[in-house]
């Protein structure tokens, strides 16, 4: 997530003014769109976060859109265009709904899948999908180890594993998965990625060197080690902020 001295950054693509609207029509964005915010955050911390999830969830006419809502909010027009407003707020999330349908990991895909509400390391683990729901937006995943139960979960639960063209450098946070084992942990690139051609003319890397996080040996220092790029990913504050479709 971008900060600017700690702080959220009003993203600079989005046309329409957030920190001018009233926090109740704020408010009223969030729990529609169920953009999750703290209930006490100050006015300015809630119109940056309304901002952010409109600039990379919906593709509408920002103006036309949001100032025909918001003068609705406000009781400044009357029943018939805040009707025309509510029609085109269901298209706006049928458009979003779609977007997520087309980027949806596919059934047997293997995924990184988050199985605990704390962002602690090993809180994503391999999975694969059984299924995806367009509607709710949910995916039921099985855990490699465990192929007992389904575990449902959220469309921000899940990330697609790397194909290898993602663009890493030294230093790149990442999470991905620690040897011999299937949960995901937090490293850092540790060294450069050593590129290859592959058979369509694209430029792939293979695996990644990598220094994991509390991974200290007993001298105290950490070891570089080696891992497949197809399990390593952005960190999730990274990977859906850097993939305007999610």
């Amino acid at each position: 997530m971008s900060k600017a001295s700690g702080r959220l950054a009003y993203p600079k693509t989005v046309a329409a003014d957030f920190r001018n609207v009233n926090s109740q029509s704020l408010f009223d964005y969030a729990d529609f769109f169920a953009v999750e915010c703290r209930p006490d955050a100050p006015p300015a911390e809630l119109a940056c976060m309304i901002a952010r999830h409109f600039e990379t969830t919906l593709e509408v006419d920002e103006e036309a859109v949001l100032g025909g809502f918001l003068d609705a909010c406000d009781g400044k027009k009357n029943h018939a265009d805040a009707h025309r407003v509510q029609l085109g707020t269901a298209s706006m999330v049928q458009a979003h709904k779609r977007k997520r349908a087309k980027q949806a990991a596919r059934a047997g895909e293997q995924v990184a899948a988050k199985v605990s509400r704390s962002d602690e390391n090993g809180s994503w683990i391999l999975a694969s999908v059984q299924s995806y729901s367009r509607e709710t937006e949910t995916y039921d995943v099985q855990d490699e180890d465990d192929v007992s139960k389904l575990i449902r979960l959220a469309f921000t639960g899940v990330m697609r594993l790397g194909s290898g063209s993602e663009i890493f450098t030294k230093g790149s946070r990442v999470l991905a998965i620690f040897p011999e084992t299937t949960s995901f942990y937090k490293a850092v690139v540790s060294k450069a990625p050593v590129w290859s051609q592959g058979r369509d003319g694209t430029s792939i890397c293979s695996e990644l060197i990598l220094k994991f996080e509390d991974d200290e040996d007993e001298t105290g220092k950490t070891p570089h080690r080696r891992v497949p790029s197809r399990y390593v990913i952005s960190v999730p504050e990274e990977y859906f902020d850097d993939n305007p479709e999610l």
